[in-house]
């Protein structure tokens, strides 16, 4: 079951920072998810929402803000004193930073960022340690253009056999599917099309048993031990043990 640390291990830290980068590596989490952003003078950075109002000190669109304006603010203090002066990562420090220590999945949130999101990622040779999904259909079309070899997963809550087919044809490898959607019905056909399934959205311990009884690959997960922590418990070493 791969576990990729969403947005690095943001249960337990502040999303898409060092720390929360930080913490799944301690974790020994198998990957971490963050999310891929322009600014106004089009640098690409790690930041997941459209908005800095809901995790930072500053207020308006990330795309108004230059990445120097975006330096400025403060990504930990909302979330506890501790984490406070927490400073948004761009993609390059990103992949300086992180990608030779954990392998890193980059979700393209604005489609702008696509073309030179894989442009580097190609220049700076991390292609095979790196995976790119989106909700943005055309992005990943986009994506596999550029870059025949790059590991695609398009994100939805949607489940058709059509869209298996498509996925197939335009070379997206994995199918990533709330959790909510996920049945073992669904991951079997998916695999059997050759498809990779990994599911979003868990909020809650118990979903991680429907993650591992649905047959999924793996999951997004902002506690990245929750899935440690289940297959432990679930081995037959330990429950011989407590016999």
């Amino acid at each position: 079951m791969l576990n990729i640390a969403h947005r690095g291990a943001s249960g337990y830290a502040p999303e898409n920072t060092r720390a929360a980068f930080d913490k799944a590596i301690a974790m020994r989490a198998d990957a971490v998810e963050t999310d891929v952003q322009m600014t106004a003078d089009d640098t690409l950075v790690i930041y997941h929402d459209a908005f800095v109002d809901r995790n930072s000190d500053g207020r308006g669109p990330v795309v108004d803000y230059s990445l120097a304006e975006l330096r400025a603010l403060d990504l930990g203090g909302w979330y506890s004193a501790e984490h406070a002066g927490q400073r948004v990562l761009t993609v390059d420090e990103m992949i300086t930073e992180y990608v030779g220590r954990i392998p890193v999945v980059f979700e393209i949130k604005d489609p702008r960022a696509t073309e030179p999101l894989i442009r580097m990622l190609a220049a700076r040779a991390v292609l095979d340690r790196v995976h790119v999904t989106s909700f943005h259909w055309y992005p990943l079309v986009q994506a596999r253009a550029l870059d025949a070899t790059v590991p695609l997963g398009y994100l939805t809550q949607r489940y058709d056999d059509d869209l298996l087919d498509r996925l197939v044809r335009r070379g997206i490898n994995q199918f990533c599917l709330h959790i909510g959607q996920l049945t073992a019905q669904r991951v079997a056909a998916a695999q059997a099309r050759g498809l990779v399934v990994r599911a979003w959205g868990i909020d809650h311990p118990w979903q991680i048993a429907r993650l591992f009884e649905s047959g999924a690959d793996g999951a997004t997960v902002n506690w990245p031990d929750w899935i440690p922590a289940y297959e432990s418990a679930a081995s037959p070493s330990k429950s011989d043990s407590r016999r």
